[in-house]
């Protein structure tokens, strides 16, 4: 087959969304189809055309930006070209351009599908509200006009303000989690140093931005430290810098002492060393308190190591705890419950929830999620 995978960004901005892609692509190539990934040029140490572990990668100038939204008007002929060269269309949501495409597919009579990542925020302020309408508006038309939706988990979708009323469309596919575990002595050494001799380490994988719920993770050291003392750290791994948005300035500014006596910061680690910060880590916690959240698969990564989870009880977030009982859910936006969570897993235990592991942690092995993606585009 030929496959048009489409996304605002790819890499080399990491999030859940681009390795996503990145993994999907690479794997279809691998299994004898050719794939193209058109996006945005937002990131100028990479080439506009190049071709990556066999995935063909086309990227757009970009004019300017609207909010975190790159504006590529040369995607309006360029996907036209690209849609009537492919077989199969992907379009990636959240993606102002994917009306566009589901339009093209339709009068070329090509098959569309929308993979689902998140619903938009709608956060307060006109700029903000105007912008995710403008979104909301064209993904709602693709989706009219698309051969199938693919959310990660059946519990989103009947959630979420767009998926629901498309529920016909839906065929819910777990993320393709690729995940290798190896060894790296120098940042295993580095992150001794950090955690020093604390008796507990709480983990946080991901970007420090507004949805992630790390404001709530600060809060809640308060009844912390009443419970645990001062034999608690919280490790956070992952970019301080966000396209679009300035988050970590707003925490450290508001409070800097905490932060600075209670949390330690490594920055972004390689994927291939994340198994080396899970395995240092006594739970991980996902505070996530937005609807953009709607799976969180670091949680399934540190799974896979053993590692226990504490996660908000948000639809799709919730949906590897109670898969596997690796974990706790709290309370979405109640500090109180997720210091109470915290406590309780760190008190049983990683062994406690190890006895847990179970079989059922073997339904998000990526290789299940592609013969899902391939059956589907074969089919049609």
């Amino acid at each position: 087959m030929k496959i048009l995978i489409t996304s605002t960004y790819y890499l080399p901005n990491i999030s859940g969304i681009t390795i996503y892609i990145k993994v999907l692509a690479e794997e279809l190539v691998k299994r004898g189809h050719k794939v193209t990934i058109l996006t945005s040029h937002h990131d100028h140490t990479t080439k506009p055309k190049e071709m990556v572990n066999g995935v063909k990668i086309l990227r757009l100038p970009v004019w300017f930006y609207i909010g975190k939204g790159p504006i590529c008007p040369s995607f309006l002929y360029v996907s036209i070209r690209e849609v009537i060269k492919n077989q199969i269309i992907n379009c990636h949501l959240p993606q102002v351009e994917s009306f566009w495409l589901a339009l093209w597919g339709k009068i070329f009579r090509k098959k569309v599908f929308l993979t689902h990542h998140t619903d938009l925020s709608f956060w307060k302020g006109i700029k903000n509200k105007v912008v995710d309408s403008v979104v909301f508006v064209c993904q709602y038309m693709a989706a009219i006009l698309a051969t199938g939706i693919i959310p990660y988990t059946q519990d989103y979708a009947k959630n979420s303000y767009l998926l629901k009323h498309f529920l016909k469309k839906i065929k819910a596919i777990y993320p393709p989690i690729k995940f290798e575990q190896k060894e790296n002595k120098v940042l295993e050494i580095k992150i001794d140093k950090l955690i020093k001799d604390k008796k507990y380490v709480i983990g946080f994988c991901g970007r420090i931005a507004k949805q992630k719920g790390i404001e709530l993770l600060v809060q809640s050291t308060k009844i912390l430290d009443k419970k645990l003392g001062n034999n608690y750290v919280v490790l956070m791994a992952g970019p301080k810098n966000v396209i679009g948005e300035n988050y970590y300035g707003y925490l450290s500014k508001k409070y800097s002492q905490i932060l600075e006596n209670k949390f330690v910061f490594l920055d972004s680690i390689n994927r291939e060393s994340l198994s080396v910060f899970y395995k240092k880590l006594d739970l991980l916690v996902l505070p996530s308190d937005d609807i953009l959240e709607s799976f969180g698969w670091v949680q399934v990564e540190a799974m896979m190591c053993g590692i226990p989870c504490v996660t908000t009880n948000l639809p799709g977030m919730r949906i590897p705890v109670l898969k596997t009982g690796l974990g706790e859910l709290f309370i979405n936006g109640n500090k109180n419950d997720l210091a109470k969570k915290l406590v309780l897993v760190l008190k049983k235990g990683r062994k406690y929830y190890q006895n847990k592991y179970n079989k059922n942690l073997n339904i998000f092995d990526y290789k299940k999620s592609i013969d899902q993606y391939e059956k589907l585009f074969l089919k049609m």
